[in-house]
């Protein structure tokens, strides 16, 4: 048997505010590069439709000492058929200390200044939402360096469950019918059946 409750919000959730500056470092050429065309357009106008995954690193500064943060990891691809604009979706994903396994989601263009739209994230960061300006502060035959500024709000997962009688978790409650069928399902488990 299939459980689920749906039950209103009945308290404001706390939001972080989230600002980050970092450098995401894009290697396309030399003996280390960080990301890999899967697809090759080159008999399309603007090479339209050529497709490359993405494993790039971020830093917390633009130089060879910076120390390491984490990757963004994903694809982008060429979407422009008069002009070159490529198309890029990634996730950040955190390695550092403070926040080692949470994720930000973003989408946007590449290369042009400008932002990118932040989709969602996990972790610590869960339910974000804001942009992420970028800028290429450095540009080679190889290589390309982003200066990005992360701003944005998240929900913090507890922030939901302070302890008390006025609390979000005191409000929320499950109808007869779903309490029935969350017992029924309880149940159902504890006995070894799987449904």
């Amino acid at each position: 048997m299939a459980y689920y409750a749906i039950a209103p919000l009945l308290c404001a959730l706390v939001q972080n505010e989230l600002c980050m500056h970092l450098y995401i470092n894009q290697v396309y050429g030399g003996p280390n590069p960080n990301q890999l065309v899967v697809i090759s357009e080159s008999q399309q106008p603007l090479s339209f439709g050529t497709t490359a995954v993405q494993d790039w690193t971020i830093t917390d500064g633009p130089g060879p000492n910076a120390n390491y943060v984490g990757r963004a990891q994903g694809f982008h691809f060429q979407s422009g058929q008069t002009r070159g604009r490529w198309y890029l979706s990634m996730n950040l994903i955190f390695e550092d200390t403070r926040f080692n396994g949470s994720m930000i989601q973003v989408m946007g263009t590449i290369p042009e200044d400008g932002e990118w739209a932040i989709l969602g994230g996990t972790g610590e960061f869960v339910a974000a939402q804001g942009v992420v300006d970028h800028k290429v502060i450095k540009e080679d035959n190889s290589e390309r360096i982003y200066e990005i500024t992360v701003r944005g709000f998240y929900v913090p997962v507890d922030s939901a469950e302070a302890p008390g009688e006025n609390s979000c978790n005191a409000n929320w409650k499950l109808s007869a019918s779903h309490a029935r069928a969350h017992a029924e399902m309880q149940s159902s488990l504890l006995a070894g059946n799987k449904h």
